[in-house]
């Protein structure tokens, strides 16, 4: 594989570990009480939090 495509995998990665994350953190921002948008505010913070910091730590260890 060339090392364009490990990168592009190691960032798919990265979003696929925030889209869990986010996921996880709308719901149970809802199951807790939180109204619709309030979750979903939740989610897409804990989003682009976990996307930032796996990339973040790839290319500190030398990944990307």
């Amino acid at each position: 594989m060339s090392s364009r495509s490990v990168k592009a995998l190691l960032i798919i990665l990265a979003l696929l570990v925030g889209v869990i994350a986010g996921l996880l953190t709308g719901i149970l921002s809802h199951l807790s009480g939180s109204p619709w948008p309030t979750a979903i505010r939740d989610g897409g913070g804990a989003f682009a939090v976990t996307v930032t910091l796996v990339i973040l730590i790839m290319g500190a260890l030398g990944l990307l």
